[in-house]
């Protein structure tokens, strides 16, 4: 019996060695490296509604998206990551990510009346803003010589506006404009888990999933995301990868004069380029 203990405990000892040295040997320098900068550019194709009621008014409320107001609903927008390691269990990181896009439709309609012919027409200029600035402190909760898994949470930054301008004109009169817009800048919780797996020296592939609330004072919604990521590395200290990355930002604003909210959806390919020491 003392045997068969004395021999399970050694088999456990020598698993912990071999664990602590495949862990000490990593085969890949994003393994170890202390300091992680990644620039690069997302191709997003954005589907967005948004909408906004009036108490006192007996209209009934109507969900826009960015085609009716004349916007892109595909765009280039940056991104630019740095991560801090500061130990072997412990990294920060800093991440920032922007969306702009904007439009302007015209509409005209031409009638007559006695005998005197009236065009009538609106120009409605629109533009959204999509901004997000994340902290993260994260632990290990695995690692090896190829793998390591990473789960924390921080504070997060959230810049969203939507404004609509209209104008009315009919025929050589011009009618006054009218805006409308919402606009959400908080800093609020986040939590996310990111991991990261080597094929070998050059090449990986990482994944990361986040949540981001939005809850907060009369808002409540949240901003979920989800990406991928397939890099190379030239050297142990530049590389360069693809990825694809799924965003949803939902939330809701209960005003005094009525309730507004946005559903938007951004997903897309990246390219993006690396430098770690």
């Amino acid at each position: 019996m003392k045997s068969a203990k004395l021999i399970l405990a050694l088999v456990t000892l020598c698993n912990y060695g071999v664990q602590a040295q495949a862990q000490e040997n990593p085969i890949h320098s994003k393994l170890t490296n202390t300091h992680t900068i990644l620039l690069g550019a997302f191709q997003q194709d954005v589907d967005a509604k948004f909408y906004a009621d009036a108490d006192n008014q007996n209209i009934p409320t109507t969900k826009v998206d960015l085609g009716d107001l004349g916007m892109d609903e595909n765009d280039m927008t940056w991104l630019a990551e740095y991560r801090y390691r500061l130990s072997d269990k412990w990294l920060v990181s800093l991440a920032g990510y922007k969306f702009d896009t904007s439009g302007s439709i015209n509409t005209n309609k031409t009638f007559n009346y006695d005998g005197v012919e009236f065009e009538v027409g609106a120009d409605i200029d629109s533009e959204l803003s999509a901004g997000t600035l994340i902290f993260d402190a994260m632990y290990r909760v695995y690692g090896s010589d190829r793998a390591q898994v990473f789960v924390g949470g921080g504070v997060h930054f959230t810049d969203i506006e939507i404004e609509i301008k209209g104008k009315l004109n009919i025929g050589e009169l011009e009618g006054s404009g009218k805006r409308a817009g919402d606009a959400l800048l908080a800093p609020l919780p986040n939590f996310r888990a990111q991991g990261m797996y080597a094929f070998s020296p050059k090449w990986s592939i990482s994944g990361t999933a986040g949540w981001l609330s939005m809850n907060i004072d009369e808002y409540d919604g949240s901003f979920t995301y989800l990406s991928t990521r397939l890099s190379y590395q030239f050297t142990d200290r530049f590389g360069a990868g693809l990825g694809y990355q799924l965003l949803d930002i939902d939330f809701s604003v209960d005003r005094n004069k009525g309730e507004a909210g946005m559903d938007i959806q951004f997903n897309g390919p990246s390219a993006f380029l690396t430098y770690s020491f």
